[in-house]
């Protein structure tokens, strides 16, 4: 009897082991984070792997918002496009032809998914690398 409740016992927790609560990597990843080479550009790898992407339209009163999801995969981080368009939040400021222009733009060059190897990642910051570049980018929640 008792072996059986020990060796119930070890296979529940090697269970547990290989199941945990996820990709630990994943919760490590989770946040917000700055692109520190363009300020007001985000991604967010948020709860459920929803990614947003946040970004503005170059000078203009226009900010532009990519969804998708992400996931972890050994050192590797993908980002997938989701099929909906961006969302657009345009200002008062911006003409018809403007809004166009942007919305052109923004759906034209959009790769449907992308690799990362991951570099590094702590409280702090996300380095990825790509294509033989890292860029460190900034959590910001």
């Amino acid at each position: 009897m008792k072996r059986n409740l020990f060796i119930t016992a070890v296979l529940t927790a090697a269970a547990l082991l290989n199941t945990g609560c996820g990709n630990d990597m994943e919760t490590q990843i989770a946040g917000k984070y700055e692109h520190p080479d363009l300020p007001g550009q985000t991604f967010e790898f948020a709860a459920g792997n929803r990614y947003v992407k946040t970004m503005k339209a170059g000078d203009t009163d226009c900010t532009i918002e990519y969804t998708g999801t992400w996931n972890v995969d050994g050192d590797s981080l993908f980002v997938e496009s989701g099929p909906e368009k961006p969302a657009y939040h345009f200002g008062n400021s911006m003409t018809d032809a403007q809004k166009d222009i942007i919305r052109r733009l923004a759906e034209s060059g959009q790769q449907p998914r992308l690799a990362f190897r991951i570099a590094g990642v702590d409280s702090l910051a996300l380095s990825l690398e790509r294509g033989g570049r890292i860029v460190t980018y900034n959590r910001v929640k």
